[in-house]
């Protein structure tokens, strides 16, 4: 408190400090106004007048002079008649009709000059100066009245000194008083120090108290820091940091460093069939046998979802192989959660390595095995190897290469043919993508899709390949259909039925020769788009079509959901017909529903007579393949098939 009443004393003792501060800048400011004030700069322009007329007469009656020395007055006369328009001098002269008339007067007697004045003989000099000396007495009031301005001015700042002086004076009065009533203040803060030691004691034992359960609360924080909340294994905070210190170690052991990385099979329908609480129940149950398997603590992690961690340093790959095998085994027994018995096994990524030192590259090794572990199958393990890496790094070149493909219109549209199987008639065309790689030549859809559909490229390659299709077939004599597939990405954007309905605007193709090929699983999610999208499209005459049917989760109470008009059997099926029986119970099955439903059925991959004859057995409608003709693309206004 003595601290902040001697600040408030100190701040007072500035106060008047500054005020003597601004009163010295007053005067200094009074200074240049009686230095720089209106009243000179007019005094200045009326004497350099009047010097002008004195030499200008002189001119005109001494043959001696030149008028060389009248010009070069007249140009120091003109620099100084541009003082009234600028400054104080300005907005004095602007503010009286009469010197503002004056000074207008004045210029123009001046340009005259400027101009006529090498043209004037020395008798019209003189004729003029005596409408020059006209201007006389209008100066002089001129001069006069702007010292009289300016005296005025100087008058008013210093009665308005003299009234910030007598300010100061009270100003300085009050502050003395004050400083006399805050150091009482502090005198009699001084008894109350005594009572407020006493407070500070009974308030020092408190926080002492405080800190005890701040340090419990604090190492209870830690722990929940590095630890996870639901396993209580450790985080991935804590696997960050202990994959550091084991490198660090197994450098100087000259070790190698293994990570594993394991992520259970089909977790996410155990949590959609079951609930998140048995979920979350079978999470615990898992780390719970993971800890009995009697590994160090500080080696497993839980890193989040349903994804663990093992690691370790020294092991062989065999040997690694061999504990991520008895951790699978452990983890794909039987659990029993609210009486239901829950089988789930675990994919893993396996790497070995005595030469990476990087943690980062380390846990992105492990993850690619990962992941190709999962593309393998459930249960399977995957020890990295380099081709992975290349793979990715390949991924990664491929979609720098499709970004630049993009601008540069590289891909190109490929007809296939879709015909009657009975007339053999071409029904119409199926429009499939192809990329013309300036290195690697024509590439098909298989190589690059998938990448552009995880980049999102996919919407503008599309965008692309409809656009490219429909004008075409605008193009075409002959009416017929086009069929443009669709991916789930696309289908996954609400604007995607604007885009399709823009570009046949722009091209002029009917919808009712359009037709788009969409795949169950992008229609049957959780949004209502896709669904919401194709309704609306197909109310307006565009066909649908169902891809690929019969190789996802098909049924017919999905099927109703959405009026397709056709169905196309895939390909693998039509290969299978001959040497299958299941396979051609299957096509029966599929055409059959397709007549219940009133749509057409289309057969894909048909490459044999063989096979034409037994789907025409089967009452199958249309036909695609290679018996009939190959993609080819559409050159001087002709699809052309050998």
């Amino acid at each position: 408190m003595n601290r902040i009443l001697a600040g408030i004393i100190c701040f007072l003792f500035i106060s008047t400090g500054y005020i003597s501060f601004l009163v010295h800048e007053r005067q200094q400011e009074l200074q240049k106004l009686t230095h720089y004030a209106a009243s000179w700069s007019a005094a200045q322009m009326v004497s350099e007048y009047y010097r002008f007329e004195s030499l200008l007469g002189l001119y005109t009656i001494d043959e001696t002079m030149t008028l060389d020395d009248v010009r070069m007055r007249l140009d120091i006369m003109l620099s100084q008649s541009d003082l009234m328009k600028e400054g104080d001098l300005r907005d004095y002269i602007e503010s009286n009709k009469a010197h503002h008339a004056l000074a207008l007067q004045l210029e123009k007697t001046l340009e005259y000059l400027d101009i006529h004045l090498e043209k004037m003989n020395r008798s019209e000099l003189q004729a003029y100066l005596k409408r020059m000396q006209t201007l006389d007495p209008q100066l002089a009031r001129l001069s006069s009245g702007a010292l009289d301005k300016d005296i005025n001015s100087i008058n008013d700042a210093n009665l308005k000194i003299k009234t910030l002086y007598y300010i100061y004076s009270a100003t300085s009065v009050l502050l003395i008083i004050m400083s006399a009533i805050l150091g009482v203040l502090i005198f009699y803060q001084n008894r109350n120090i005594l009572k407020a030691h006493l407070q500070v004691k009974s308030l020092a034992e408190a926080l002492q108290e405080s800190k005890e359960k701040l340090q419990i609360q604090n190492t209870k924080l830690e722990y929940d820091v590095y630890h996870d909340s639901l396993t209580e294994m450790n985080n991935r905070h804590f696997f960050w940091g202990n994959l550091n210190e084991t490198i660090e170690i197994a450098v100087k052991t000259n070790n190698s460093v293994n990570v594993m990385l394991f992520d259970l099979d089909r977790f996410k329908e155990v949590n959609d069939t079951y609930g998140h609480d048995v979920g979350d129940m079978l999470l615990r149950q898992i780390s719970h046998r993971l800890i009995s398997m009697g590994l160090t603590s500080d080696t497993l992690y839980r890193l989040g979802g349903d994804e663990f961690a093992f690691l370790s340093s020294g092991l062989t790959e065999s040997s690694a192989v061999s504990q991520a095998q008895k951790i699978c085994n452990i983890i794909s027994q039987p659990y029993t959660i609210n009486n239901t018995i829950i089988n789930i096994t675990t994919s893993v990524g396996i790497v070995v390595s005595d030469t990476e030192r990087r943690s980062d590259y380390l846990y992105k090794f492990a993850d690619l095995a990962l992941y190709e572990a999962k593309k393998e199958g459930a249960g399977k393990i995957k020890v990295f190897r380099q081709w992975m890496l290349d793979k990715l790094q390949e991924s990664r070149t491929l979609e720098h290469d499709m970004a630049l493909a993009l601008v540069n219109k590289e891909f190109v549209v490929y007809y296939q043919p879709i015909v009657d199987s009975f007339s053999q008639e071409i029904y119409s065309y199926e429009a499939l993508i192809r990329w013309i790689h300036p290195q690697k030549g024509l590439l098909s859809p298989d190589s690059f899709i998938p990448v552009a559909e995880k980049t999102g490229m996919i919407n503008e390659m599309g965008k692309s390949v409809l656009e490219m299709a429909c004008r075409e077939a605008a193009s075409w004599v002959i009416p017929t259909k086009i069929s443009v597939n669709v991916s789930p990405v696309q289908l996954s954007s609400k604007t995607f039925a604007t885009m399709v309905l823009s570009i046949l605007n722009e091209t002029g193709l009917p919808a009712e020769r359009l037709e788009l090929e969409v795949t169950e699983s992008s229609l049957f999610t959780e949004s209502n788009t896709p669904m919401n999208t194709l309704n609306r499209l197909r109310a307006l005459g565009v066909k649908i079509s169902l891809d690929d049917f019969g190789t996802g989760y098909s049924s017919i109470s999905r099927l109703s959901r959405l009026a397709f008009d056709k169905i196309k059997i895939d390909k693998s099926f039509v290969h299978s017909i001959s040497t299958q029986e299941d396979a051609l119970n299957i096509i029966r099955l599929i055409t059959g529903m397709a007549k219940s439903l009133n749509m057409k059925s289309v057969a894909e991959g048909v490459e044999t007579q063989e096979q034409l004859e037994s789907l025409q057995l089967l009452g199958c409608d249309f036909i695609q393949g290679y018996l009939f003709g190959k993609p080819q693309p559409y050159i001087d206004g002709k699809i052309r098939y050998g």
